[in-house]
């Protein structure tokens, strides 16, 4: 993710900041610019850039915003939207006027749009299923009635033709890691559920039914192999033997459409923390002849290798610090050449995608 500053005082700030720390100035997000800006309000009780190249603009908050402070996602004063470009994704949110809900739902409305920030840096299509209900994507955030966390739970986490689920529970940290315990999973994060989910989702748009799909089944298998079978088995007996020679994680041995989704997620965990570690200036050098390389664009990368060049220096860099803190790797995986060549397939698909949207001027 981009680094951000306060166009008052020049201080860094968070993407999920609403205000300025330093100097108390507000602050709100522009999706489509991919841009924290400061804010001045006006008598006409809109809000306005502070910087003076930019006033001509207005805007307001997200409804979500003056009702439970929940989101910091500017709408354009002319639109006829209450809600921001993240949450009228929304199908479906818990029971807010329950308490303990808020401060979960709000995690999970953090993880969503670090999820969105993504896909619009990667030049993916986001469309709402309010405006395209074949093609478009929506999220259902719900509590399971149940008191235990289970994967066999009524509320699950996953996608369906557009939608995705995402059970409460993962918000609480708590539950989060003692399910991961009880999976023996190296990694599960409320991000890292939203990008899982959001593969799902893209392979309907990308892959079923393309030209990539003869490929993807060179790599992954053949999606038509019964999912259900297949789910059932790994949670009953747990990931292949020897997994590791081939794929990402244990749980994408499971099937050949969670071996795409896990590999999806992984691909934009590693651009967009690439793209977090040079906008904050973190120097990147060759582990053997300590070359420095230059600067890289991560989320429009040519080629998975020119990212790969950069990923195993940084990870080996913040696994080293963890260590030195005492804690486990901050990346317990190992990238086997298989895995790789999946890696490769991801960047192959999400930049003949991009290249669709371009306009012929953009494509030369």
């Amino acid at each position: 993710m981009k680094s951000f500053n306060c166009q008052c005082c020049g201080r860094p700030v968070y993407f999920e900041n609403d205000r300025c720390l330093s100097c108390g100035s507000q602050l709100g997000y522009l999706p489509d610019e991919h841009n924290l800006i400061a804010l001045q309000v006006q008598v006409d009780g809109l809000f306005y850039p502070a910087a003076s190249n930019q006033r001509s603009a207005s805007y307001r908050r997200c409804q979500n915003a003056a009702t439970w402070n929940a989101c910091n996602w500017l709408v354009p004063a002319d639109s006829p939207n209450n809600y921001c470009r993240s949450c009228s994704l929304n199908e479906i949110v818990p029971d807010l006027t329950v308490a303990a809900n808020v401060p979960l739902w709000i995690k999970l409305e953090q993880g969503k749009r670090r999820l969105l920030y993504s896909l619009l840096r990667l030049g993916l299509p986001v469309v709402s299923k309010k405006i395209n209900p074949k093609k478009g994507l929506a999220f259902r955030f719900l509590k399971d009635i149940g008191a235990s966390f289970r994967e066999s739970q009524r509320v699950l986490t996953g996608h369906s033709k557009g939608i995705i689920t995402i059970n409460l529970a993962e918000a609480d940290d708590a539950e989060r890691e003692r399910r991961r315990l009880d999976l023996n999973e190296v990694y599960r994060t409320v991000l890292g559920h939203f990008r899982h989910e959001s593969g799902h989702h893209y392979w309907q748009q990308l892959v079923a039914n393309s030209a990539h799909l003869t490929e993807f089944r060179a790599l992954f298998g053949s999606e038509q192999a019964d999912y259900d079978a297949a789910i059932s088995r790994h949670y009953s007996q747990g990931p292949r033997q020897g997994w590791e020679a081939e794929y990402i994680s244990g749980y994408a041995s499971a099937h050949p459409l969670e071996d795409w989704a896990e590999s999806w997620a992984h691909f934009i965990t590693i651009v967009d923390s690439l793209e977090t570690a040079t906008k904050a200036g973190v120097v990147i050098t060759s582990n053997l002849s300590q070359q420095l390389f230059s600067p890289l664009d991560s989320y429009w990368a040519s080629t998975f290798d020119e990212l790969l060049e950069q990923w195993l220096p940084l990870t080996y860099a913040m696994n080293s610090i963890n260590r030195s803190s005492g804690y486990s790797d901050l990346y317990p995986f190992v990238l086997s050449s298989p895995a790789i060549n999946k890696l490769r397939f991801v960047l192959k698909v999400v930049r003949h995608a991009r290249f669709q949207t371009l306009t012929p001027n953009q494509r030369q």
